[in-house]
């Protein structure tokens, strides 16, 4: 099955993809400088209003591409696509990068995921938020984008795979379907396990996902995510 051609252009990190070096609208969103739109509003300040709103961040489809920018456009007219002179910049400021991560647990949380220093596992209204993502199919474009903003990200990009791996094990152990052929499986076969630009990295994640299993199976659960996660962090 051939990639989809949204993955090949980030794994060639956008090659050929010209830049605007007069434009910096992420990085003055992300030092407060700027407020996102259409909201009006800057990062603190939404932040301060939103971060555990959920039917905001459910019904509210502006904000992700502020708080999640990569170098695609979005359905957002009014977000900047990610420039190579932000990311350069954004990456050297840790008050920046401890916002990046802020706003990642805020998502994460969204979707019922605790963040546990890096190891994620179920939060306690997970069935709730896992319901939401049964029905809200939007959300699968939304992670799509989160894998691909996080990779950007040098200090960040370890949580991708925690993140696609995680998805792998609550369908092993029957507590969210990503079957083959369904739109959440494809999502997780086709964009999401394929979201690594280290070869070696993508092949081993693919072939994780590939062993998940039947829907409850436990092919691939949590013992099998702990035992990963464990060789991982050594």
């Amino acid at each position: 099955m051939s990639r989809p051609r949204d993955i090949d252009v980030f794994l060639s990190s956008y090659r050929g993809q010209r830049g605007n070096s007069s434009l910096s609208n992420n990085y003055l969103f992300y030092t407060n400088q700027t407020p996102c739109q259409p909201d009006g509003m800057r990062y603190d300040e939404w932040m301060k209003t939103y971060e555990r709103d959920y039917v905001e961040l459910e019904m509210n489809h502006g904000y992700v591409q502020w708080f999640f920018p990569i170098r695609e456009r979005g359905v957002n007219p009014h977000a900047q696509p990610l420039e190579s002179h932000e990311i350069e910049k954004m990456k050297d400021d840790q008050a920046i990068i401890d916002k990046l991560l802020r706003s990642f647990k805020m998502m994460l949380s969204f979707y019922g995921i605790d963040f546990n220093d890096g190891k994620f596992t179920l939060s306690k209204d997970y069935k709730e938020r896992f319901q939401n993502l049964r029905d809200r199919s939007h959300n699968l474009l939304r992670i799509t984008r989160i894998l691909k903003h996080l990779s950007e990200f040098e200090q960040l990009q370890t949580h991708t795979s925690t993140l696609v791996l995680f998805f792998a094990t609550v369908h092993s152990e029957g507590l969210l379907n990503f079957q083959e052929g369904t739109m959440r499986g494809d999502s997780l076969d086709q964009w999401w396990s394929n979201c690594f630009r280290d070869e070696s990295e993508r092949k081993s994640i693919r072939k994780i996902v590939q062993s998940r299993g039947k829907f409850g199976s436990k092919a691939w659960g949590w013992e099998e995510y702990d035992q990963w996660y464990r060789e991982v962090k050594k």
